[in-house]
């Protein structure tokens, strides 16, 4: 990984409380791209209590509202109950006793209905579960279960809860960003019972309670239940990189890359702007744009670089196209756009009136338009990533993504990017040096039809399996792939893929031809495979290596 993706990782560790929302399915690698990313419903959350599941069946298997519950009473459905292997019928109806409402608990069992998968049920009650605020309710009742001996309900939640409803709610971005916080303004409350709340949520992801365990040591032991989150962090984002294969399962740095100065953030210079799942932009065609200039000022010296996240604890999707502003094009800083669950920056399709007809957008009416949606930061360092472990992580379709300087995308899981165009360098003057395209995946990286444009320089991808389809690499750029087994497949159909190895169906590279990329074209064996053409400087065109 080159240190720009790094470093983007790096950041997001820092804000661990936002990191790596994974769900209960194994990465897979799937072997096509996708024209449009999947039908999305309500962000991920935590499983269910099983103390909910009872009162869940009184509802779907046999059809009482709450109304009926309420004048059967809890002794009243015990038979029903024990009928469908709620043995433990007491500790279930003890919710209700708890003042735990039953509107709640029957919302909350429907993850369990009939066997149904959480994604399955997601999709089906997309609109129903889209609320935060359920899921806040949930992961508090989910935490308090988990960690009932060390906190109480009305002490360190209560706090808790206050500081989560006001980070973990949705939020739209079409012309403010309103105002990011800073760790060192988390300084009141119950924060240890904050933390544990956020990975009930879900926003810590599957390896959540790792992470946290390895940042505050066993049971978060060493510290008192009232520390404040600005103590329990360290003081650099280089702190936190020996973290990072507990985040990913595996990925860590190399040891020579971890004294690099461009990993080593102080964390007073890193601003959040927080939500549970984040909008940018706004549908209807009408282009959004938002002024970070204030966040993100020229640096005075190495340790003034300043990082801007815009972090979601769930989903970031883009609604319409977004220009972020910046008059500050040193490369001095970055923007991130994140989330630690699923990121989906894909154009919409509608329906062609008789004025896209006039406008010669369409040949008829009704035919099917689809719009890009856009990104473009004025500025410099641009990253992009999600902290989710799965196939459907990421999504970049239909979509330009344009930036005055860096490139940077990253997925714990799978990147798909279909019909996408990336263009770099913007902000420079032609005699300055060009920008660089990273992009790096945990499991795969799955492109279909991506064009590069603008002032490129060097193109890396990092993922242990890469599959490139219909891509031309520009004539300027220096490629690296590196896959698993370093290994090079020049594929005659567009779905075969080798897991473990670099991928090619109809991929240029214009530096050494405008014909497709043969086997003929390379040289080497697994792990260090190169162009036989070369740039002026000496280096390939493309080089193959291992991870």
């Amino acid at each position: 990984m080159k240190l720009i993706t790094k470093f983007i990782i790096a950041i997001n560790l820092t804000l661990f409380a936002y990191q790596s929302h994974g769900d209960d399915e194994a990465a897979a690698a799937s072997a096509t791209g996708s024209v449009t990313a999947p039908a999305k419903g309500a962000p991920k959350s935590a499983q269910a209590n099983s103390q909910l599941r009872v009162l869940h069946i009184a509802i779907h298997k046999h059809g009482f509202d709450p109304a009926d519950i309420k004048k059967l009473g809890l002794a009243g459905m015990k038979d029903l109950y024990t009928k469908h292997g709620a043995g433990n019928f007491r500790d279930h109806g003890d919710l209700l006793v708890k003042g735990h409402s039953l509107e709640d608990a029957i919302a909350y069992g429907e993850f369990l209905r009939d066997g149904k998968s959480l994604d399955e049920a997601k999709a089906a009650h997309a609109d129903k579960y889209a609320d935060p605020s359920l899921l806040i309710k949930e992961a508090e009742i989910l935490a308090l279960s988990r960690y009932g001996s060390t906190y109480s309900k009305t002490a360190q939640f209560t706090s808790a809860l206050t500081l989560a409803k006001s980070l973990l709610t949705d939020k739209a971005i079409t012309s403010s960003l309103g105002s990011p916080i800073s760790v060192s303004s988390l300084t009141g409350g119950y924060n240890l019972a904050f933390i544990r709340l956020l990975s009930a949520y879900g926003a810590l992801g599957s390896n959540g309670e790792a992470l946290a365990t390895s940042v505050l040591g066993s049971d978060y032991s060493g510290y008192s239940n009232e520390s404040a989150i600005s103590s329990l962090l360290k003081s650099s984002s280089s702190d936190y990189l020996t973290y990072l294969s507990t985040l990913t399962g595996e990925r860590t740095f190399k040891d020579e890359d971890i004294s690099s100065s461009v990993l080593g953030i102080p964390l007073s210079q890193v601003n959040l702007v927080a939500g549970s799942t984040i909008t940018l932009g706004q549908t209807g065609g009408t282009p959004s744009e938002v002024d970070v200039s204030s966040h993100l000022l020229k640096a005075s010296s190495t340790s003034d670089r300043k990082v801007l996240v815009v972090g979601a604890a769930k989903d970031l999707k883009v609604a319409g196209d977004i220009r972020f502003k910046n008059s500050n094009i040193a490369e001095d800083h970055a923007l991130v756009l994140g989330a630690a669950d699923d990121v989906f920056i894909n154009g919409t399709t509608r329906q062609a009136t008789k004025e896209d007809v006039d406008a010669k957008l369409a040949s008829e009416v009704g035919e099917s338009i689809t719009e890009a949606s856009n990104i473009e930061y004025t500025g410099s360092n641009l990253g992009i990533g999600s902290g989710d472990t799965g196939k459907d992580s990421m999504y970049l379709v239909n979509t330009n993504i344009q930036t005055g300087g860096n490139l940077a995308v990253g997925s714990l899981g799978t990147i798909n990017i279909t019909s996408a165009n990336f263009s770099v360098g913007m902000a420079n003057s032609s005699t300055s040096d060009p920008d660089n395209v990273y992009i790096y995946a945990n499991e795969l990286i799955d492109i279909d039809t991506l064009a590069f444009s603008g002032r490129v320089d060097d193109i890396y991808m990092e993922s242990k399996t890469i599959h490139l389809k219909n891509t031309i690499f520009p004539a300027t750029s220096e490629v690296m792939l590196r896959s698993q087994a370093g290994s090079l497949h020049i594929q005659n159909s567009s779905t075969d893929i080798k897991v473990g190895g670099v991928n090619f169906y109809q991929v240029t590279h214009q530096g050494i031809s405008s014909s497709y990329l043969a086997d003929s074209d390379f040289q080497g064996a697994n792990g260090h495979i190169n162009s036989n053409s070369v740039m002026p400087n000496g280096i390939p065109y493309i080089r193959v290596r291992a991870q």
